[in-house]
C-alpha cells in the first residue's frame, strides 16, 4: 500500500474553527441554563419568605390587632414591604364581616446577590374574611 503524496493527517483550519464555534455555543447554553436555574431558585426563596411574612401579618389580625376598618403599611427590611387593608363587607347587628388583605412586596433592594433583572417588584397577596365588632358597636 502506498500513501498519497501531499496528504496531511491533521484537521483543517475550517474544521477547527467549526468545532470551536460549536463548543462555544454549547458552553453558552450551559451557562445560561445554570443562571436561569439560579435566578428561579432565588425568586422561589424570596417568594417563600414573602409568603411567611404575609402570613405573620395576617395572623396578628384579630389577635394582637382589633378587627376594624384600617389601612396600614410598613417596611419589613431586606427589601420587603407590607400593606394591610381591612374593609367592612357586611354588618349584622353588633357584628361585621371584614375583608382582610395583606400584600407583601419585594424587589432586589439592597441585596446585591440578587439577579440583575430582579429590580421589578413582586408581590404575594393573601385575602381572608374575619368577624369583628361593628363600628361604634360598644363592648
Amino acid at each position: 500500500m502506498t500513501e498519497r503524496a501531499g496528504h496531511d493527517a491533521g484537521f483543517t483550519l475550517l474544521e477547527v474553527m467549526v468545532a470551536f464555534f460549536i463548543a462555544a455555543l454549547a458552553l453558552g447554553v450551559l451557562f445560561d441554563t445554570g443562571m436561569g436555574g439560579w435566578r428561579n431558585a432565588w425568586i422561589a426563596d424570596r417568594a417563600s419568605e414573602a409568603l411567611s411574612r404575609a402570613q405573620s401579618h395576617l395572623a396578628v389580625v384579630g389577635h394582637g390587632l382589633a378587627v376594624s376598618a384600617t389601612v396600614q403599611e410598613g417596611d419589613d427590611g431586606h427589601g420587603f414591604r407590607w400593606r394591610l387593608r381591612i374593609v367592612p363587607v357586611q354588618s349584622a347587628g353588633r357584628l361585621t364581616l371584614y375583608s382582610v388583605e395583606v400584600a407583601e412586596t419585594w424587589s432586589r433592594g439592597e441585596n446585591r446577590t440578587a439577579p440583575a433583572d430582579e429590580d421589578n417588584p413582586r408581590m404575594v397577596l393573601l385575602r381572608t374574611m374575619r368577624i369583628g365588632r361593628a363600628a361604634g358597636g360598644g363592648p
